[in-house]
């Protein structure tokens, strides 16, 4: 299976790829995929090399952590735009999608189903490592943002803390940009 995995490792990550830029905005999501020049679109080629690193090492066999690890400069990314904690950590599942409709055209023998099913478990982890990290980032955002909040304005540190916690919880209130408010009475 992993043989078969590196033959189609290249089409693999494109497909991942496109999934995953295809969670921003049609107009971003173009853009991304079509600058090439990594000064002129620093978020695709970061997104690129984060995603092609963590397939390398998926394929490789690293712990579930180590493969996160690839991640970081991805959800670092992710943490300063407007996703809610899902969607910023939902592309690692999308990896999972790729690599099945990648091998769908493939005969499987009983073993090779068998690791399928474990690499997918080992996708699952990675996302879990995955989200720690992204709330580790947002964290940073939020400490980056009271500080600078002190610091202008001149506002007691609680205070600051308070005007903070309540931008999050205005922020947690409105829909994202990525979902639709829901109509439903």
């Amino acid at each position: 299976m992993i043989e078969l995995l590196h033959k189609k490792k290249n089409a693999i990550h494109e497909l991942w790829l496109d999934k995953t830029l295809d969670t921003y905005p049609a107009d971003a999501a173009k853009f991304f995929k079509d600058q090439g020049n990594q000064f002129a679109n620093p978020v695709g080629q970061t997104i690129a090399g984060g995603t092609a690193a963590t397939l390398d090492a998926l394929l490789a066999g690293a712990d579930p952590e180590i493969i996160c690890s690839h991640l970081h400069d991805v959800l670092k990314v992710r943490a300063v735009q407007e996703f809610s904690a899902a969607r910023a950590v939902g592309f690692v599942f999308l990896l999972k999608d790729a690599i099945h409709e990648e091998l769908a055209r493939e005969q499987f023998a009983i073993d090779q189903v068998a690791e399928l099913q474990r690499l997918d478990r080992q996708i699952d982890q990675v996302a879990l490592f995955a989200f720690d990290m992204f709330v580790k980032c947002r964290e940073q955002v939020y400490e980056l943002r009271l500080a600078e909040i002190k610091r202008t304005s001149g506002v007691p540190e609680s205070r600051a803390a308070r005007m903070v916690g309540d931008l999050v919880q205005v922020r947690d209130r409105v829909p994202a940009p990525d979902r639709a408010p829901d109509n439903n009475p």
